[in-house]
């Protein structure tokens, strides 16, 4: 009985294969030959895309990795920034302490250099005073002397005085203490100057040679003579001619201070000279701090 079903299996089969046209079978097998081959395709292109893959991965992986130095990088350059810009406020800071101090120190030496500024034109105000009174008081007593300068005085402005120089032949008697008649005349001029001028000072100054006086006994020395000389001049102004005693003050050099050699008779008559030094009252300058 099986062998019988196993029979009519074969032949149904073999009739089935019988019944399929060449055509229809080559068909088939061309499809089945181009299904194969585009099978191969797919496959071919899925290991591509999966090397493709396999790549972009890598590439994903070392971008990863450079994305990553690049923002180390970048958090260091922020921080290197951060302290760049607080280095950059401290020293904001400090050179804006530093210009406040500067400045402080621009204004008060700006406020010294004008002080010092009108301190000296308040020194250059007073000294045109002074040489203005020095000025006029030579020319006065230039004028009142004219008459006189045959006979060698001068006047001159020296520092803060004037000086009137009186020589020996004009003002003394030969024998060296009296004051001679011309010398009372010279004297009266002075005297006429000094009357209404009572503020002025005026130091009497007589220089001798070295050489005293034959007839003059009781000369302990050049100082002695001088100063005696200096003495008579002062005595003649006060006492003839009414003058201020309180604006003298007689002074005796001898003969310490000469103008030329005393070997000669001549040098020694050019030192025994007289000098009237007069000190105007001259304005004060001001004080320096």
């Amino acid at each position: 009985m099986r062998i019988s079903v196993f029979f009519l299996v074969i032949v149904s089969l073999s009739t089935q294969f019988s019944c399929v046209k060449p055509k229809v079978y080559k068909a088939e097998l061309a499809a089945r030959s181009a299904a194969e081959a585009r099978e191969k395709v797919l496959v071919k292109e899925m290991i591509d895309r999966k090397t493709e893959a396999q790549s972009l991965i890598k590439q994903v992986g070392d971008l990863s990795k450079t994305v990553g130095a690049q923002e180390h990088e970048i958090d260091n350059l922020r921080t290197d920034l951060s302290r760049r810009i607080e280095m950059m406020g401290a020293s904001s800071n400090k050179l804006a302490n530093e210009k406040t101090e500067l400045e402080r120190e621009l204004a008060a030496k700006s406020d010294r250099l004008e002080k010092k500024e009108a301190l000296l034109q308040q020194v250059r105000t007073i000294q045109q005073k002074r040489r203005k009174i020095l000025s006029e008081i030579d020319s006065t007593l230039a004028v009142l002397y004219r008459p006189f300068v045959e006979n060698g005085v001068t006047v001159v402005v020296e520092s803060e005085s004037v000086v009137l120089t009186l020589p020996d032949k004009l003002l003394f008697d030969p024998a060296g203490l009296a004051i001679s008649s011309t010398g009372k005349n010279a004297l009266s001029v002075l005297a006429q100057f000094l009357t209404p001028r009572p503020a002025i000072d005026v130091d009497i100054v007589a220089y001798t040679d070295n050489i005293l006086p034959p007839k003059e006994k009781t000369l302990k020395d050049t100082w002695d003579w001088s100063l005696q000389r200096a003495t008579n001049v002062a005595r003649m102004l006060v006492r003839e001619f009414n003058a201020n005693a309180n604006q003298f003050t007689p002074v005796g050099r001898g003969e310490f201070y000469p103008l030329t050699s005393n070997e000669t008779a001549e040098g020694r008559q050019k030192n025994r000279r007289t000098t009237i030094v007069v000190h105007p009252p001259l304005p004060a300058y001001p004080e320096v701090d």
